[in-house]
Parts: C-alpha cells; sequence; structure tokens
C-alpha cells in the first residue's frame, strides 16, 4: 500500500458519518465523563460507603425505571429520521407535537405512581428516607421529559449539538451536586447534581429543534399511529430488558448484600461501565445513519462492521488496562482505601461490559431495521440474568459470573440471526468496512 492509498483511507474514515458523528459524542461525552469523574471523586470523597450505597442503588433505580419511556427513544428516532430524509419536515413536526403530549402525560402518571408505591422500594433497597425515593421520582420526570428532543436531535443528525448540551448537563451536574452536599444535604446532594443535569438537558434540548416549532400542527392527520405503535411495543421491550442489565445486578446486590459491599459493588459497576459510556456514542451514532441508508436505498451492512469493530477495539483495549492496573484504576475512580477491595473483579466486570457493549451494537442494528425477532431473545436473557443472580449471589464473582455468561449467550442468538438473515457476515455482495464513495 502506497502513501497515497493510505491517505485516502485515512480521509475517508475521518469524513464517514459514523466516525465523525461518533466523534463529536465522543469528545462531548469524554469532558461530560471528566466532569462526572471530578464528581464522584467528591462523592466518594464526602460520602461513608453506606451513603454511596443507597446513591448507587437510587441511580439504578433512575436509570431503570427510566427505561421504559426511554425506550420509546428508537421509535422516536426512526419516524423522524425516515421523514426528515424524505424531507417531510411537517410530518415531523406533527410527530413532535403529539410524543410530547404522550410522554408529558406518561411522566405525570409515572410520579403519581412511584409516589405511591415508595414505601415499598424504600423497605427493598433498606433505605431509611422516603424522601429519598420521591426526590429520585422527580429527577426520573426530567429525564422522561427530556425524550422526545434528544431523539429528534439525533433523527436530524444534530451530533454536535447533542455533545454541547451533555457538557452544559455534566456541569450543571457538577456545580449543584458539590454545593449541595457542602452544604450538608449529603444523599440529597448527591441525587441534586443527578436532577439538575436532567433539566438542564430538557431546556438545552429546545435550542437545535427551534426550526421545527413553526412546522407543529394540533393536527395528528398524517402520523401512521398503528405503524408507530406495531413498532413501539416490541421495541420498549427491547431496550428496557437491555438496559436492565446493567441496573439489575446494581439493585440485586443492594438487596441481597450488606451497605458497604453493595457500596463497594456500585463503584466497581460505576468503573466497569466506563466501557459502555465510551463506546456507546458509536450505536447511537449508527441507529439513526441505519434507518438513512435504509430508507434511501443503499447498503448497510458495512456500517454495522465498522461500528462493531469501533466498539470492540477500545472495550478489549480498556479491559487489558484494568488486569494490568486495577489498583490504579480503582484509586483513580473512587477515594479511599477501601474500594481497592474491588481489584480483583474489575477486569472480569470489564469482560462483562465488552461483551454487552458488542450486544448494545446488535440491538440497535435489527431495531433500526425492524427486526423484531430478536425481542424474545433479549427479554429471556434479561430476565435469566435476574433469576441466576437471585440464585447465585454468594460474593461478586457468582453476580458478575451471571452476566457475563448470559451476555455471551445473547450475543451469540443475535449474531447467529444476522448469519441467517443476511447470509454471510462479509454483507451483501461482499459489503466493505469502508465505502469507496463514503458520504459526507
Amino acid at each position: 500500500m502506497n502513501i497515497t492509498n493510505f491517505k485516502n483511507i485515512i480521509t475517508r474514515l475521518v469524513r464517514h458519518e459514523l466516525i465523525s458523528g461518533s466523534f463529536y459524542l465522543f469528545a462531548g461525552g469524554m469532558v461530560a465523563n471528566f466532569l462526572a469523574f471530578i464528581y464522584n471523586l467528591y462523592l466518594a470523597k464526602n460520602l461513608v460507603p453506606a451513603d454511596y450505597g443507597v446513591y448507587g442503588s437510587l441511580l439504578s433505580v433512575i436509570t431503570l425505571v427510566g427505561v421504559p419511556v426511554s425506550s420509546l427513544g428508537p421509535v422516536v428516532v426512526k419516524f423522524a429520521a425516515d421523514y426528515f430524509a424524505k424531507n417531510e419536515t411537517e410530518k415531523a413536526a406533527r410527530l413532535y407535537f403529539r410524543m410530547t403530549q404522550f410522554i408529558v402525560l406518561i411522566t405525570v402518571l409515572l410520579f403519581i405512581l412511584f409516589v405511591l408505591f415508595s414505601g415499598f422500594v424504600k423497605s427493598f433497597l433498606h433505605i431509611d428516607n422516603t424522601l429519598y425515593v420521591i426526590f429520585a421520582a422527580l429527577t426520573i420526570s426530567f429525564f422522561y421529559l427530556n425524550l422526545v428532543n434528544s431523539s429528534y436531535i439525533q433523527s436530524i443528525l444534530k451530533f454536535k449539538a447533542l455533545a454541547l448540551i451533555n457538557i452544559f448537563a455534566a456541569i450543571a451536574k457538577l456545580a449543584v451536586g458539590v454545593l449541595l452536599i457542602t452544604l450538608g444535604f449529603r444523599i440529597y446532594g448527591a441525587i441534586g447534581g443527578v436532577f439538575a443535569m436532567a433539566f438542564a438537558t430538557f431546556i438545552t434540548g429546545f435550542i437545535p429543534l427551534r426550526f421545527i416549532f413553526k412546522d407543529i400542527r394540533k393536527n395528528s392527520s398524517g402520523i401512521p399511529v398503528k405503524e408507530i405503535f406495531t413498532y413501539a411495543l416490541p421495541t420498549s421491550f427491547a431496550i428496557f430488558f437491555m438496559t436492565s442489565f446493567t441496573s439489575t445486578d446494581v439493585i440485586l446486590v443492594k438487596h441481597f448484600f450488606n451497605p458497604h459491599q453493595a457500596g463497594f459493588y456500585a463503584g466497581l459497576s460505576l468503573v466497569g461501565k466506563v466501557i459502555f459510556y465510551f463506546t456507546s456514542p458509536i450505536p447511537m451514532v449508527m441507529f439513526p445513519l441505519i434507518i438513512k441508508r435504509s430508507s434511501s436505498g443503499k447498503n448497510f451492512n458495512g456500517l454495522f462492521y465498522l461500528a462493531l469493530l469501533l466498539v470492540l477495539l477500545p472495550s478489549v483495549a480498556i479491559t487489558v488496562f484494568y488486569f494490568i492496573f486495577p489498583s490504579f484504576i480503582v484509586r483513580l475512580f473512587l477515594s479511599g482505601k477501601d474500594y481497592l477491595s474491588i481489584t480483583p473483579y474489575l477486569g472480569f466486570f470489564g469482560i462483562y461490559l465488552t461483551v454487552f457493549s458488542l450486544v448494545n451494537v446488535c440491538i440497535n442494528f435489527f431495531l433500526s431495521l425492524n427486526k423484531m425477532k430478536i425481542v424474545p431473545a433479549v427479554v429471556i436473557a434479561a430476565l435469566l440474568q435476574a433469576f441466576f443472580i437471585g440464585i447465585f449471589h454468594n460474593n461478586f464473582y457468582q453476580v458478575i459470573s451471571v452476566s457475563l455468561t448470559v451476555s455471551i449467550g445473547l450475543l451469540t442468538v443475535l449474531l447467529a440471526y444476522y448469519v441467517f438473515h443476511f447470509g454471510t457476515f462479509r454483507g451483501v455482495k461482499g459489503t466493505p468496512f469502508i465505502e469507496t464513495n463514503p458520504p459526507i
């Protein structure tokens, strides 16, 4: 390969939609994650492990409970991206209006239900204050309200705007959380930072979408309600149960282990999830790009292969680093000598998150193409994870082993389905990783 050909390959890579879009989200995510790291370091230094365990379990509840409606995100992205690809802006505006109404209604109902069952959540997680749970419910409400805006920004491929919003929200989280904890609010302050992040995301999310409000019509004609519902139901199940993978273990550990051990596992989960957060922009960018190419009748298999590769390489590299320098990583992300007890589990947890990150790419790929036959496999895998953790939870190794085994099984099923459906990993007519004329 001569220098000219090498430069051409590099140029095509840099200009590739998946890589450029992922770069913006990655860059914004890196800044946001650095601020989150500073925030977490502050929490670890100013909260005792028991308080950190409460924060970690509430954060997992926020994540898990936020999934049912956030799982509608891919639904909104799919139809909005399709409308924008076909220049049907008015239809996209109608969908925006109707989805916003629906989300507001769901948010109010969910908050009421959450308040009614706050006593049960408090008892299950062994939390001594019901108001912590109610505050978490308020935070969940704003994450719900963010759904339509963030999905529409993704569907119009404004990844730079998403990156800036994430950075601003992370700044709000750090500033508000540190201020509240400094004033002595402890767990309220820790959750308060998360609430500030959700609120800031909600407010700033309107800025990139100013153009769409002039096209909003209260008339819902032209919106394929039946088609949306048919797609939304299985997609919501898939996203909900997929997301539960990284929350169920934390919640069950909080239930089965003592508060200090639960705090250690929450810290382990936080550090291990660096792999997922590092690679998550890739399937996020891939999703609307697959829809755009599919709607335009273009080949998309190479995009899928490139996404898998871009997720696999850094995930493996980070996991190797976890195995070689576990103490350094734990000291970097978590303060206090007590947390060093999680170092034997870090590399193992990294393997699990690597497999899960690949699963995430596969699921997003199939959902973008409306391939719903994968949904039962996702649901069954998530239920098996919860079931077997309920049986095998004598130590952290058992908990992680269950998650890893189930994830490997699910990944195997998804890849087998891809081979069955498309016939070969070379794709349709030998699709290359990098197209000869990639879109700009």
